[in-house]
């Protein structure tokens, strides 16, 4: 039985597929217009991705461009626990099905007893009933004669239990993959599998210091091997949505940095300058308590969550403005824009030049104890409810 038989993977010896530079896929989906675009579900997030330029807003309702995540490219989404990642990939995911494009979702999280609940089955981690019902709403706005069955049939599932799983299907995909037709390629989470297979920077020192290696190829190669991976993964990513023509939604978790800057910050799991380069957008999703003035409306501000845009068409925004942050809520059918007014910034931002400055080094890093490593920290500092709006990592605002 040959390898193809055993693992369902196309062979290296004949027929294989030739590697370009990412910049020229990079390149040739930037020169070419824009193959469409996937909704949110929330018309002033579609808005804030890709606004209207003074072109478009002379054109007719039929003939405007379609807002939402853009198809061609990677879009990122990133936030703390709770905040409504998946929720809102699900969203973008029923509006696909809906559009009559086909959806690849790739899960890495492991289920839960909790979440056995709201699956149809127990083998897939991916909440059906939820969606089934996001289907259901859509069809009857737009009307279809579908039924929600027959589009989740149209969903194709696949389970990524580790971090080689998930780089074999990507790097070596199988053959027909993707199939013909697919809109968008999501992966819950992108960054769940890392953890358990690249330690802290502390903790790989000291596994090298007790294995006594001293060469400096060999230590430079174990200290960068992660963000080579990573670095391999975001082109691969990349190339798949130049070439195919699909939008891919990346769902990345968080983590709290403190080494360099002024306060506690979240900041992405996955994040370097090769990742952050081939994101073409990024939206951070958190939560937040504003200022109310009796207790009904404290109550009901508590299941309001915030998508926020920080970069949009390849370009990081410098400045947070009101237009660029989305207030909204889940419930069991869909996502819904709400008016409530924009999260409190109890932690005062800082331009960009000043969070740098206040940033740098005074003492030399063999100085720095352990305990104040970047990634070793992480564990100390839990995510309180109230102080995310001020502590999310994205440009400052001015004022």
């Amino acid at each position: 039985m040959s390898t193809q038989d055993i693992l369902g993977l196309s062979s290296q010896d004949a027929g294989r597929v030739i590697s370009f530079p990412a910049s020229q896929y990079l390149h040739a989906s930037t020169a070419s217009p824009v193959p469409g675009a996937i909704s949110t579900g929330l018309p002033r997030l579609d808005q804030a991705i890709s606004p209207i330029s003074p072109d478009e807003s002379s054109q007719s309702s039929s003939d405007a461009t379609l807002r939402g995540i853009p198809c061609g490219h990677v879009t990122e989404v990133f936030g703390p626990p709770g905040a409504g990642k998946t929720a809102l990939a699900m969203s973008i995911t029923a509006n696909a099905l809906c559009d009559g494009g086909k959806v690849i979702w790739i899960g890495t999280t492991s289920l839960t007893f909790k979440t056995v609940a709201d699956r149809l089955d127990t083998t897939s981690p991916l909440p059906k009933l939820r969606l089934k019902s996001m289907l259901m709403q859509s069809l009857d706005t737009t009307k279809s004669s579908d039924t929600p069955q027959q589009l989740i049939d149209n969903l194709i599932y696949f389970r990524a239990q580790s971090l080689p799983h998930l780089l074999a299907l990507l790097l070596h995909p199988p053959q027909g993959f993707p199939p013909e037709n697919t809109k968008l390629l999501v992966v819950d989470s992108v960054s769940g599998p890392f953890p358990s297979y690249f330690l802290s920077p502390s903790e790989l020192k000291s596994r090298l210091a007790q294995a006594k290696i001293t060469d400096k190829s060999q230590v430079h190669w174990l200290m960068n091997r992660k963000w080579n991976v990573t670095s391999e993964l975001a082109n691969q990513l990349m190339k798949l949505a130049a070439s195919r023509q699909l939008a891919v939604l990346v769902i990345n978790q968080t983590h709290t940095k403190i080494k360099g800057l002024p306060r506690a910050t979240l900041s992405p799991l996955l994040a370097g300058g090769a990742w952050e380069n081939s994101m073409h957008t990024r939206i951070v999703l958190y939560r937040d308590f504003p200022a109310v003035d009796d207790e009904e409306s404290e109550v009901a501000s508590r299941g309001v969550r915030y998508a926020e845009v920080l970069k949009r068409e390849g370009k990081a925004l410098t400045v947070r403005s009101d237009e660029n942050i989305v207030p909204f809520t889940i419930d069991s059918g869909s996502l819904r824009g709400t008016d409530t007014a924009q999260p409190s910034r109890a932690v005062p931002q800082q331009p960009v030049e000043e969070t740098f400055r206040a940033g740098g080094r005074k003492r030399k890093v063999d100085e720095i104890a352990d305990s104040q490593d970047e990634e070793g920290s992480d564990d100390d500092f839990g995510w309180v409810d109230g102080d995310d709006a001020g502590l999310v990592e994205g440009p400052a605002d001015d004022s």
